[in-house]
C-alpha cells in the first residue's frame, strides 16, 4: 500500500516570510508524516522531513514527492542517502530557522501588548469623558444615557481582554512548543544518536575553541580511544549486542570526565575525551581511569545471563602545541592509539 500525503500550499513557497501559525503548523506535522511513510524519528531523518515539510528546499521536496508517487519505500539507505545529498553540515541551519520561528512568534506576542495598551488608553479616555459629562449633566435621562454609553465601553473593554488572555494562552502554548523544539535540535545537531555523546562535528568545534583559548597558557589534550578485537564482539555476538558494548564504553567515558572536558564518538567503535587547559600526565591520568574502569566491568548478555568476555580499550594521548591545527593535533592522538594497539592493546600511549 503507499502511503502518501499532500504538501500544505502554505508551506511551499521558502520565500514566504515566517509566521507563528506556520511555524506551529510545521512542527506539528513533521513528525506525524515520518510515521505515515514508515520513516524512524532518527536525528537526521527528522532534519529531512522537517525541510520537506517546510518546503524550503525545492530539489529535496521534488525527490521526496518522486518517491511517494512511486510507492517508494523510505529505507534506512534511502533516508540515509536524502539527508547526505540535502541536509549534511546544515543541522545547525536547523536550529537557527527554529529560533527565527521563536523570534516571530515573541514579536507578535510584542504587538499584541502593544494592542492591549492602546484599548486601555482608550478606555481611560472614556472614564474621562464620562466624567466630565456627569458634571456638566442637569438631569438623569442625559445621566442614564451617559451610563448606557460607559457600560458599552466597559463590555468592549472586557472583551478585548479575554480575547487577549485567550490569544496569549494560545501563543504560551506555541512558545514552549518552539523552545522544546529549538532544544531538541540543538542536542540532534550536536549529539551521537547511539550514545548521546557529543558527534564528531561538535568535538572539531570545541578542539577549535580550546586551541583558540589556549593562548599563553597550558595547552588542551585530547584522548582517542578504541575498544579492542570490536569485530570479534560483533562476530560472536551480533551486532546488537555490539551496540550495547559501545554504550558501555560511552557511559564509562561519560562518568569518568568533568567540568569543561568533552567526550564524542568520533565513528564506530572509536571515542575521543578533549580536555581543555590539561598537560599531557593529567590527560594520561584520565585516559588510564577510564580504561581500567572499562577493563574491571564484566558485561553479561541480557538474553541468557552469559558473560560477553573481557572488554578492553586502547587509548592514544597527544597534547596541543603551539602552531598546529585540530587535525595535527587529532593526527598525532590517533598514532600514539595505533602504537597502542600494536603493542598489545589495553593500553594507553602518549604522543611522542
Amino acid at each position: 500500500m503507499k502511503l502518501a500525503f499532500m504538501q500544505p500550499k502554505a508551506m511551499t513557497d521558502p520565500t514566504d516570510d515566517i509566521t507563528s501559525e506556520k511555524a506551529a503548523e510545521i512542527l506539528r506535522l513533521t513528525l506525524p508524516m515520518m510515521s505515515r511513510n514508515g520513516v524512524p524519528a532518527t536525528p537526521h531523518n527528522y532534519a529531512t522531513w522537517y525541510a520537506y515539510v517546510a518546503g524550503e528546499n525545492a530539489e529535496l521536496t521534488a525527490e521526496v514527492d518522486h518517491l511517494i508517487a512511486e510507492g517508494q519505500k523510505f529505507t534506512a539507505a534511502v533516508n540515509a542517502r536524502l539527508y547526505r545529498k540535502f541536509l549534511a553540515d546544515h543541522d545547525m541551519d536547523r536550529v537557527e530557522d527554529v529560533r527565527t520561528q521563536l523570534s516571530a512568534l515573541m514579536n507578535e506576542v510584542g504587538g499584541r501588548l502593544s494592542d492591549a495598551g492602546n484599548d486601555a488608553h482608550a478606555f481611560t479616555g472614556a472614564l474621562n469623558t464620562f466624567s466630565d459629562s456627569v458634571s456638566n449633566a442637569n438631569d438623569l435621562h442625559k445621566i442614564q444615557n451617559l451610563l448606557g454609553k460607559l457600560l458599552d465601553e466597559t463590555h468592549q473593554m472586557r472583551s478585548s481582554n479575554d480575547s487577549m488572555q485567550s490569544h496569549f494562552e494560545e501563543k504560551t502554548r506555541e512558545i514552549e512548543l518552539l523552545q522544546e523544539q529549538l532544544q531538541a535540535e540543538r542536542e540532534r545537531a550536536a549529539t551521537d544518536p547511539l550514545t548521546g555523546l557529543f558527534n564528531r562535528i561538535t568535538l572539531l568545534e570545541r578542539i577549535d575553541e580550546a586551541i583558540d583559548a589556549t593562548g599563553a597558557g597550558q595547552g588542551c589534550s585530547v584522548i582517542m580511544f578504541d575498544i579492542d578485537h570490536f569485530k570479534a564482539i560483533n562476530d560472536t555476538h551480533g551486532h546488537l549486542i555490539g551496540d550495547r558494548v559501545i554504550r558501555f564504553v560511552a557511559k564509562s567515558l561519560q562518568q569518568n570526565i568533568k567540568g569543561q572536558d568533552t567526550a564524542a564518538r568520533f565513528g564506530g567503535e572509536e571515542f575521543t575525551v578533549l580536555l581543555p587547559a590539561t598537560p599531557s600526565s593529567g590527560a594520561k591520568a584520565v585516559a588510564e581511569t577510564i580504561r581500567k574502569a572499562v577493563e574491571a566491568a564484566q558485561l553479561v548478555r541480557a538474553d541468557t545471563k552469559k558473560p560477553i568476555g573481557d572488554i578492553t580499550i586502547s587509548a592514544g594521548i597527544a597534547t596541543y602545541r603551539r602552531g598546529e591545527d585540530t587535525m595535527e593535533l587529532l593526527n598525532r592522538a590517533d598514532q600514539a592509539l595505533y602504537r597502542s594497539k600494536n603493542e598489545g592493546r589495553n593500553r594507553c600511549t602518549l604522543a611522542s
